[in-house]
């Protein structure tokens, strides 16, 4: 009995131990297709700003957002087969190369260092930083170069048979060490002007170092050799020997967990590995590292990744930080998962298996166990199975089922137990995880309604709802009612209710055992749904495959509190919907959606989520479960919904001017070297690549932009280019807005302020001077047009008056004729007398008249003085039998008021001539001053002559005196009105009235 007791004890132990099934990091390969200029990678390097660099057999790339960015001989690096990297305490970049010495790069400008330097080999293996100066391990030697002054200097190397090799450095007590590949360990002396090497550990076979704390690893051939530099220091040079394969490079990241790259050389033992308790673990298969010629590794403790380099396929990234962890369980079909204590049952398609916290299989039952079961009962029972009650559409059982064509369906736990439904029936499992019951029934979906009854849905012929599941004590819904459900998917219990989702009928409820469909009365339309969880608040939450989201409350009465459209959800179908504190986790075909306060999130496979054809989904506790056709997946939610970092600034990698690259010169460390670009007007196409720095998962980045602050923003796009064709001149700030998808955050940066001038016609300084000359020109323009107008009006003036004094030496003698005619009268009449005196009177009026004649204007007073003369000898023809007077009204000042000279003489003359005769009785002439207004003077000439005759008379006789006045005061005044106005009264005389502007 001991013997297979022992047997069955190392079987079970064996069993325990193969069923801890291996668990991955996620991870991406880079190679050639993806722009890394060769697969042949010989070192890796992460800069002071964390960006990757990689020295390949055919150049130097540098990594950003997934994209690498190659510089060659072409750019000025010394040789294109790059061995090592590494920075200076400046920030300068070193590239040590296979063939063509070091190469010394600031940020624009190369400077390379061969043995026409000084350098004593031009194949160098390693480039070391240390207080200002690079140590360079070359094929003969270690040379110095100060990172300040390019000074090189080259220590003596001690005597040896073969090349002396330096592959590796390592600093210790503020110390340089380096080894030599076979000769052992030396250490660089510079207490002296000129360093000095000296022997430590003389061993054959050393290619690489790694130092952690004390403890030196020196990588051996076919093993790694494990030093303590506090024991080296004492004296103790003795080693501990473990492992396999030929180490390149070690690493250790923040769980001080080390790694070694590994390539066999002569054995295909290469690969990654851990070193621990002086053991070499290879966990290539784990890290998804599928090359066995690994040459280097490096650690990310900003993202928590790992980078490991190979020699025939480019890179690998391992993200160490496990959000997501696979576990491929066999290769099993996930499908479903269930809870008890602290274990997780796993249904599968071969059965059910019980794991224990560290996901180990601590029981098993298999699919021959559900086949044994079930013809158990049935050898028993057979009576029973053949009083069928269901209506003539049910899935019958079909107990020929073998065993290899056995389906599972779901796993349903109530109170301690579990029930598994097949297609051979629905099955109890106790919870000791044996099977204790089974029941004949055939169903697609049962459910433990809030009573813990059996719910048993029959695809074609309605519902079961079990009283007693040993006598199969049921009650049967007819399909023919409306609230019986059909086609049900999911049963969810809340409370006291519970919900039964159909892909074709909506929602349905069971309470106070009676079923209810919202469809059917009214309550809500929504017809097909696939998946229903509940929130922390006790809100439904309920998707269908190809739709909307909603989340209800349905506690006291029907309530829609909130709809995630389709259209939100990345994705075409819902395979999975979760709930976890106030996040809302929807599983399609392209990840998991995180959903919360109307922004979403996306794990997918970047995170590690390979595989997102998800079978079945659970929450425990704070762990989500993920079921596939291959495994599962496990999701720490605390961590998945932790803030994660985001973009934290844009950089400008290149710029194109109508297709044009930008020179070198614009730019330093890959990036455009200014804040602002300027063009003119002709050169005003651009295309602008950026590279966004501070995230974790590239492929999670939407972009958009606008050119300035009230423009409308782009559609989003995945691309990081920007295109802007044709700008108009003027000033634009380019602004970028970066939507992360994997941390939900938007975050907005001003990259470029882009300056197109205008052509020289539309510059300010053209328009100014335009401005000012056309200004100028209207000015002159202006000015000279007023100084010819003046001009004219001089020049009109100068021939009015011209005209005013022809008129008056028209109107001379005009009178002079019409004196002399009297004169002759007197003379005829031989009265000597009156002719003596006329004459007297006629030459002091004469005298007058020449005196005014030279004058354009006169005052009142002079002229009441002139005509007067005037009227006196005038009236002498009469035998001055005419009475004669002037009025002049008291606002009238007769002193200063001028008016026109002789202007009143014609109109008086006319009088003497027309108006009266030797039948004249009592003959009166009245001439009148009246200011009419402040700038009008009204002159009037009355008498009381033959006024019709007189107008017949004029119509034969016009005046020349009066015209001559007439258009002397339209001369003057400057005035189309008539001023002067001529009344006949018939036997009453005549009245001319003038109007003069004073």
């Amino acid at each position: 009995m001991q013997l297979p007791n022992k047997i069955f004890l190392q079987l079970f132990f064996l069993l325990i131990t193969s069923s801890i099934f291996g668990q991955y990091f996620p991870s991406r390969n880079f190679t050639t297709s993806d722009g890394l200029p060769n697969n042949a990678v010989r070192s890796l390097f992460l800069d002071s700003k964390n960006v990757l660099w990689i020295g390949t057999e055919n150049g130097v790339s540098r990594m950003e957002n997934g994209i690498f960015t190659t510089i060659d001989e072409s750019h000025g690096l010394g040789h294109n087969s790059c061995w090592d990297i590494t920075e200076d305490s400046d920030g300068n970049m070193w590239f040590a190369s296979y063939g063509g010495g070091v190469s010394k790069f600031d940020g624009k400008n190369f400077t390379v260092f061969t043995t026409k330097n000084g350098l004593l080999a031009n194949k160098t293996r390693k480039v070391f930083p240390f207080k200002g100066k690079v140590y360079v391990g070359t094929e003969q030697g270690v040379s110095i170069i100060d990172i300040k002054t390019n000074k090189l200097i080259t220590p003596k190397v001690p005597e040896h048979k073969e090349d002396f090799i330096s592959l590796a450095f390592v600093e210790y007590n503020s110390e340089v060490y380096f080894t030599s590949t076979f000769e052992g360990l030396f250490k660089i002396d510079e207490s002296t002007s000129i360093p000095q090497i000296i022997p430590i550990i003389l061993h054959k076979n050393s290619y690489s170092l790694g130092l952690f704390g004390s403890t030196l690893y020196s990588g051996n051939e076919g093993h790694i050799n494990e030093f303590d530099f506090n024991k080296i220091s004492k004296g103790d040079k003795s080693s501990v020997n473990f492992g396999k394969s030929f180490v390149w490079q070690f690493a250790k990241d923040k769980r001080n967990i080390i790694f070694a790259a590994a390539w066999g050389v002569y054995t295909p033992d290469g690969g990654l590995y851990t070193i621990a308790e002086n053991k070499m673990t290879d966990v290539s298969s784990a890290y998804g590292i599928d090359s066995k010629i690994l040459l280097n590794v490096v650690y990310d403790q900003f993202n928590d990744i790992l980078y490991v380099g190979s020699n025939n396929n480019g890179i690998y990234q391992v993200r160490l930080d496990k959000i997501v962890d696979y576990n491929s369980f066999d290769s099993s079909s996930i499908i479903d998962f269930e809870n008890f204590n602290n274990h997780k049952l796993i249904l599968e398609n071969k059965g059910v298996k019980i794991l224990n916290s560290k996901q180990q299989i601590i029981k098993s039952i298999s699919i021959e166990d559900f086949k044994n079961t079930e013809m158990f009962f049935y050898k028993k029972g057979k009576n029973i199975f053949t009083k069928q009650s269901a209506e003539s559409r049910d899935f019958e059982l079909n107990f020929n089922i073998p065993t290899n064509e056995i389906e599972f369906y779901e796993i349903v736990k109530n109170q301690n137990s579990f029930w598994i439904n097949s297609n051979i029936g629905i099955f109890e499992i106790d919870k000791n995880y044996k099977l204790i019951n089974y029941l004949p029934k055939h169903s697609l979906k049962i459910g433990f309604g809030y009573d813990n009854k059996l719910i048993e849905t029959i695809t074609y012929a309605g519902v079961r709802v079990y009283e007693n599941l040993k006598t199969l004590e049921h009650t049967h819904y007819s399909k023919f009612k409306k609230n019986t459900p059909q086609y049900i998917v999911k049963i969810l219990t809340n409370k006291n209710k519970t919900y039964l989702l159909s892909v074709f009928n909506g929602l349905y409820v069971y309470k106070n055992g009676q079923f209810q469909s919202y469809l059917a009365d009214g309550i809500w339309k929504e017809k097909k749904f696939k998946h229903i969880t509940k929130n922390n608040k006790g809100q439904l939450i309920l998707a269908a495959e190809f739709g909307d989201v909603f989340v209800i409350d349905d506690s006291k009465s029907f309530k829609i509190l909130k709809t995630i459209s389709k259209k939100q959800i990345i994705g075409n179908t819902i395979l999975f919907l979760e709930s976890y504190k106030d996040y809302i986790l929807i599983g399609t075909e392209k990840g998991i959606n995180i959903y919360k306060d109307g922004i979403v999130r996306l794990i997918d496979k970047e995170q590690g989520l390979k595989d997102c054809r998800i079978t079945t989904s659970q929450i425990f506790n704070n762990t989500l479960w993920l079921g596939t056709q291959k495994g599962f997946y496990t999701i720490d939610l605390n961590r998945l919904i932790a803030a994660q970092l985001t973009v934290s600034e844009i950089g400008i990698s290149s710029i194109a001017i109508n297709n044009i690259p930008l020179k070198p010169l614009k730019y330093k460390w890959f990036r455009y070297n200014s804040k602002q670009l300027i063009s003119d007007y002709k050169h005003n196409s651009f295309s602008i690549d950026f590279v966004p720095k501070g995230h974790s998962f590239p492929n999670k980045l939407k972009f958009r932009y606008r050119l300035n602050q009230n423009n409308r923003w782009s559609p989003y796009s995945e691309k990081t280019n920007l295109f802007l064709p044709y700008l108009p001149s003027g000033n634009y700030n380019l602004d970028i807005e970066v939507f992360d998808m994997n941390a939900g955050k938007s975050r907005f940066f001003t990259i470029l302020q882009i300056k197109i001038l205008p052509p020289f016609w539309l510059s300010w300084w053209f328009i100014t001077i335009t401005v000012i000359g056309l200004s100028g020109i209207i000015i002159y323009s202006f000015l000279r047009i007023k100084r010819k107008s003046n001009e004219r009006i001089i020049i009109q003036r100068r021939i009015a008056e011209t005209k005013l004094e022809a008129l008056l030496s028209q109107m001379n003698p005009h009178f002079t004729f019409n004196a002399m005619n009297a004169i002759q009268d007197f003379i005829i009449s031989n009265d000597i007398d009156n002719s003596l005196l006329y004459i007297s009177e006629f030459s002091k009026l004469i005298r007058k008249t020449l005196e005014n004649s030279s004058k354009q204007k006169i005052t009142i007073d002079e002229e009441i003085e002139y005509l007067e003369a005037y009227i006196t000898i005038e009236n002498m023809r009469f035998d001055n039998r005419i009475d004669f007077e002037i009025q002049i009204s008291d606002e009238v000042d007769t002193c200063f008021t001028k008016i026109p000279t002789m202007l009143l003489q014609p109109f008086v003359e006319n009088v003497f001539v027309h108006a009266f005769n030797d039948s004249s009785i009592s003959p009166k002439l009245i001439i009148s001053f009246k200011m009419i207004s402040e700038t009008i003077l009204e002159c009037k000439i009355i008498d009381n002559g033959m006024s019709l005759n007189a107008t017949k008379k004029s119509k034969l006789h016009q005046s020349k005196g009066i015209q001559l006045t007439k258009e002397r005061l339209s001369l003057l005044q400057d005035s189309k009105n008539n001023s002067i106005e001529i009344a006949f009264t018939e036997n009453q005389g005549t009245t001319v009235t003038i109007l003069l502007l004073v």
